[in-house]
């Protein structure tokens, strides 16, 4: 149930697509067609934190099915299964009966675990490793060393940030099996030594090019930590799982100690800018278990104060599901409207320089500019922060796109010759507008409603957009 519940949940929501899951899944085309690991064909670029996770898009694509589809199941049915495993270990545990009907209420109640499983990145085969490294370090009678291990090495190459977390089941290994240690952190090892020598063989550097392009906001951090403990598992059902670590076996301690060390993980990475709360959602069912555990050791033999606290700790994820589902639906219908806006791009354009550089670029198939510095290694090494990058006009004309396509969060402000002289979008598309070499060469053709509040402005090179078609969209736009 705990899995036909965390299925539901991701069907209801399967609408939606994260826009990096389109970044996937470009990399996946682009390396299952011989063009190389990048995003532009025959350029190589780090642009995935999680480099593993190219795999099935990368299957899905070689055997031409969508890779996007491919993931977005992938991930869906990983994070069911981590949440039935959780679920069965459990029931087969003592007070089986009262911890996994609780956890499997948990988890069907947190929004996070099925909508980012559909979301179309690794998040929910992130959980799925997760959870395989702690079931098989609390494994009884003998400890499951060399899944542990495996598992742990795999996560380096999808959340380097789950380091922290995967601490939890190396210390209850050190506990109980020094040998089973020494294989588990040789595997876990040799997956993290992997993924540094494959950045740094492939492009010259060992962190993942997102730790330039979106360095991280420690206030920004600390504000998504606690937004997300408050809407993704409350602080009742944190409550009990500290209760059950400091009562229960030592293993359920240290595993606590690594959930716990994951929140300042987040936070000093800087939370994430997507919407929801992503970065905690693979932590989901080692907290459903702890707090599971808590709840059964109540101090009481009746069962209402076990229902009672279940349902406290289950209504704020309920509350956020209900609000949750109408917006991912939403921004499916957004994006299903992207297809006109596509369709112009590949018509009118073949180099774009943007911000979004998923969705958009994946449709339309034109060569990319990132803006947003996550798939560019020269633009994320720039001064400034995530969407604020400082890029010069030497660097714009050396690149050279014929067309801007720039986010606008109202009608841009454009004069009679076209020319834009207004932009309510991210700091680096105002910068980009205003440079010299933009203002001479490009021109406003057409704007794009993408969305409400969601505007797409498209400039082209001034000789391709007649003065008098400039002069009748600024009468439009008025």
């Amino acid at each position: 149930m705990a899995a036909l519940g965390v299925l539901t949940v991701g069907i209801l929501a399967a609408g939606y697509t994260v826009d990096d899951a389109y970044i996937v899944g470009r990399f996946a085309q682009n390396l299952a067609w011989g063009e190389g690991y990048g995003l532009n064909p025959g350029v190589p670029a780090d642009g995935l934190t999680g480099p593993l996770w190219i795999v099935p898009g990368w299957i899905a694509a070689s055997l031409g099915l969508d890779p996007v589809a491919i993931a977005k199941g992938t991930g869906l049915l990983c994070a069911a299964v981590a949440a039935g495993l959780v679920v069965r270990r459990l029931a087969a545990r003592a007070r089986g009966r009262r911890t996994a009907p609780t956890a499997a209420a948990l988890l069907i109640a947190s929004p996070s675990l099925g909508t980012w499983g559909v979301a179309g990145l690794e998040t929910g085969a992130a959980a799925l490793l997760l959870t395989v490294a702690v079931l098989g370090a609390t494994h009884r009678p003998r400890a499951h060393a060399t899944a542990t291990g495996l598992a742990i090495g795999a996560l380096a190459w999808l959340r380097p940030e789950l380091a922290f977390v995967a601490a939890g089941p190396l210390l209850v290994l050190w506990r109980r099996n020094t040998r089973a240690l020494a294989r588990a952190l040789a595997l876990a090892c040799a997956g993290a030594a992997g993924v540094l020598i494959f950045r740094q063989l492939s492009f010259g550097h060992t962190l993942p090019l997102s730790f330039d392009a979106k360095a991280g906001d420690l206030g920004h951090g600390v504000g998504y930590a606690l937004r997300g403990l408050a809407l993704a598992t409350s602080v009742v059902g944190l409550w009990l799982a500290g209760r059950g670590a400091r009562s229960g076996r030592v293993d359920d301690l240290l595993l606590g100690c690594g959930l716990a060390a994951h929140i300042p993980a987040v936070m000093l990475a800087g939370g994430d800018w997507m919407p929801g709360y992503r970065l905690l959602t693979p932590v989901l069912p080692l907290y459903a278990m702890l707090a599971a555990l808590g709840a059964a050791r109540l101090r009481s033999r009746r069962r209402w104060p076990l229902v009672l606290v279940t349902a406290l700790a289950c209504s704020v994820p309920l509350a956020d599901l209900a609000t949750r589902l109408p917006e991912h639906r939403a921004a499916a219908r957004s994006q299903a409207g992207a297809a006109e806006i596509s369709a112009w791009l590949k018509a009118n354009a073949r180099h774009v320089a943007l911000v979004d550089v998923g969705l958009l670029p994946y449709q339309s198939g034109v060569r990319v500019l990132d803006l947003g510095a996550i798939t560019d290694a020269e633009i994320a090494r720039l001064p400034g922060g995530h969407l604020d990058k400082r890029i010069g006009d030497t660097l714009l004309r050396e690149r050279d796109p014929d067309l801007l396509l720039l986010h606008s969060a109202r009608l841009p402000a454009v004069d009679d010759a076209g020319r834009l002289r207004g932009l309510a979008g991210y700091p680096v598309e105002r910068r980009v507008a205003a440079l010299p070499w933009v203002r001479e060469h490009f021109r406003v053709a057409r704007v794009f409603t993408y969305r409400p509040g969601y505007l797409y402005v498209a400039l082209t090179r001034s000789q391709e957009s007649p003065a008098e078609n400039h002069e009748g969209h600024a009468q439009e736009l008025e």
